[in-house]
């Protein structure tokens, strides 16, 4: 049995050695084997001490989830509920393809009352991950927030670390180009909460963007109200919301 340093390195070692070749075959470029053995190091390293950065960045925001109410409402509901008078809950739907490197993305805007004023559905390609999905899912749905000059919303998503980005970026450092983005975004409304959703009170954007990596349903639209096939989910949630 090899040991853990050296078995945990083999795809910087490959990755390296192609990288080398490539600049001694195109560029005529020789390379010292002792700096590319210290290259691959600091490349083990620097991957494994990010990995426990984020690991205890999670566990912290975890923490704070169970323990307090981070910038007014973060710890997810079972079941959705209205925002209060003269707010907007936006629900933010994702629905990712690894296969297809790709990500069905929806929000959908209801009132105090519950009532679906707006939805709308995207795709989103060359992804290369899930959370860059959510990431960008989340843009887009402030985006058109604003576009549509809501002023007061509330956005509900399931991804916690987005929530945590949001509501303690200095607590999640690793993060701070999302983090720069989405307060930059959020500058253009009066006042604004991002809330971390569950699976059953996102419900009805998921299916939405489920439409798309299940369906094939790629074309982006807008429009009011729900859709009428998922009449039956977002009938069931407004009156759960207001009984």
């Amino acid at each position: 049995m090899w040991p853990m340093e050296l078995r945990r390195s083999f795809p910087w070692v490959i990755w390296r050695l192609w990288t080398n070749r490539n600049l001694l075959l195109f560029d005529g470029k020789p390379f010292d084997p002792g700096i590319l053995v210290e290259k691959i190091k600091s490349d083990v390293e620097e991957w494994f001490l990010a990995q426990t950065v984020i690991e205890e960045e999670t566990k912290v925001l975890a923490r704070d989830l169970v323990d307090q109410n981070v910038a007014g409402e973060v710890i997810s509901s079972v079941l959705w509920k209205a925002p209060p008078k003269f707010w907007v809950k936006c629900n933010v739907g994702v629905s990712w393809s690894k296969r297809n490197k790709l990500a069905g993305a929806s929000w959908v805007t209801r009132d105090d009352k519950g009532l679906v004023l707006l939805h709308s559905r995207t795709t989103l390609v060359n992804l290369k991950s899930a959370e860059e999905g959510s990431f960008l899912a989340l843009c887009w749905a402030m985006e058109s927030m604003a576009s549509h000059r809501f002023q007061r919303v509330i956005f509900e998503v399931e991804d916690v670390i987005l929530v945590g980005v949001v509501n303690r970026p200095q607590a999640w450092p690793s993060f701070g180009f999302e983090a720069s983005e989405i307060l930059l975004l959020l500058s253009d409304f009066v006042d604004w909460k991002v809330v971390k959703g569950g699976m059953e009170s996102n419900r009805g954007a998921n299916l939405i963007a489920q439409s798309v990596t299940n369906d094939g349903r790629f074309h982006s639209y807008v429009a009011s109200h729900h859709p009428l096939w998922l009449n039956g989910v977002f009938e069931s949630e407004r009156v759960s919301s207001s009984s």
